[in-house]
């Protein structure tokens, strides 16, 4: 059974059995705009599917408005992340045109391009090849990938642009100025060594804090101190890599020594723990997404305005983060498929991409990064990260599988204090056997 054959079989499934209860509640944008507003005659109809995230809030508050005006007739269809994937999916494969537009969150771009549902945006006229486009994001929208190990089925075929990115997300530090009074902190070493001090001196409590919950949140929390090390989790046979001596050096240092520096209740950490501690002035450094880390320039969620500044993550023998973003996909069903494509030229145009910058998202286009008045002070340092390194997720349609897998034992590892690298052998070897069995070594 492939990848994809596990993932119609898991996830359509449900999806029928939920779909018909599940249709998205939409969120009336734009002065009123909905079903019972009569579109003007020049008016460009797009519905927009996307899950309820905070990233999103300035393309709904402030680029909406400018689509308005612009001749857009923009539906806003918002629903929580935890039934998006299985109710787009479904959507897609039946061919039910409930939706112009998906805003997808990029690890779904291979389970949506495995199966072939979502249009060919290069052949409509949306030209990948643009150097403005912030490399490693619009690599993104790729399928099959451009480069890395490609999915059984797809090692030859040319990579078609399925998806363009639509609003940046990646990882950075962020750290307390009046404990790394240097600037940020350049190595792990000096995130403890300077945290530390910090704590001796009284103004905080924990050098760093970070989530340790099982699965997705603390694989992401440990992928940066991965990529630090130079660690790599598949070969380009999809052969598991993440358990090399640099992947093993990592998991050791996280679960030892960065929890022996965190708040003792880190393995059950998720978002809001970690955001208190941070926020909340205990801890002197995280690392966290773009959304999570512009709460430290808001007064009404942090006790420490202006001692908390941003960077780029430290370092092992490289600096090198965790991407994930917004990527915006036409599925093949779509009922208004001219207005959008229109509406994504529109939209990632340079004028539109300062706006979004402007309005204090993070954009995908170099240019709207180098304007002079970006709409947040973390724009410019997100540009220092993407050229430092970023990297996605696996290009997988079994990721999420993958994820879940190593992050048991991650967090097992996190609760005993040690054997981290231990922990990624039983790891691989679940991994390899996962990967065989759907089909990816034949």
């Amino acid at each position: 059974m492939t990848g994809m054959e596990h993932l119609k079989r898991t996830v359509s499934r449900r999806a029928l059995l939920q779909g018909s209860a599940g249709l998205a509640v939409g969120t009336s944008l734009l002065g009123g705009l909905g079903a019972e507003t009569p579109a003007k005659a020049d008016s460009k109809k797009v519905v927009i599917g996307a899950f309820a995230d905070g990233g999103l809030t300035p393309f709904k508050q402030k680029i909406l408005p400018l689509a308005k005006a612009d001749g857009f007739e923009s539906h806003f269809l918002e629903d929580e992340y935890g039934v998006t994937l299985e109710k787009w999916f479904a959507d897609a494969q039946s061919g039910a045109g409930q939706y112009d537009l998906y805003l997808l969150d990029d690890p779904w771009v291979p389970q949506f391009g495995a199966a072939k549902v979502l249009e060919d945006l290069g052949a409509a006229g949306i030209d990948g090849t643009d150097p403005d486009w912030i490399s490693s994001m619009i690599d993104m929208g790729y399928w099959p990938p451009r480069q890395g190990p490609r999915v059984k089925g797809f090692e030859t075929a040319t990579p078609t642009l399925i998806c363009v990115p639509f609003v940046g997300d990646l990882q950075t530090l962020t750290y307390r100025n009046d404990v790394y009074t240097n600037g940020s902190p350049v190595t792990w070493d000096d995130v403890i060594t300077q945290g530390k001090a910090g704590v001796a001196a009284g103004k905080i409590k924990y050098p760093v804090v970070f989530r340790g919950v099982s699965g997705n949140p603390i694989v992401t929390s440990w992928y940066p101190v991965f990529l630090s090390y130079g660690g790599k989790f598949f070969d380009d046979k999809w052969n598991v890599t993440f358990n090399s001596a640099a992947g093993k050096a990592s998991a050791e240092f996280f679960v030892g020594t960065m929890k022996q520096n965190a708040p003792k209740g880190v393995v059950e950490f998720d978002s809001d723990q970690e955001g208190a501690a941070i926020l909340g002035g205990d801890a002197g450094a995280v690392i966290e997404y773009s959304g999570n880390a512009l709460k430290a320039d808001d007064p009404t969620q942090t006790k420490v305005a202006g001692k908390l500044d941003f960077g780029i993550v430290p370092k092992k023998v490289s600096a090198i983060s965790q991407m994930g973003i917004f990527i915006a996909g036409i599925p093949k069903s779509a009922p208004n498929k001219a207005n959008s494509i229109a509406f994504l030229k529109w939209y990632t145009s340079k004028e539109i991409q300062a706006k979004l910058s402007e309005a204090g998202s993070i954009p995908v286009k170099r240019s709207a990064f180098l304007i002079p008045d970006p709409g947040n002070r973390l724009i410019p340092v997100a540009l220092k990260q993407l050229d430092a390194g970023c990297l996605p997720r696996p290009r997988t349609p079994d990721w999420a599988k993958v994820e879940e897998l190593l992050g048991i034992q991650l967090n097992k590892a996190l609760q005993a204090g040690s054997g981290g690298g231990a922990a990624l052998d039983t790891a691989a070897t679940q991994v390899t056997a996962y990967l065989t069995q759907a089909g990816y070594y034949n």
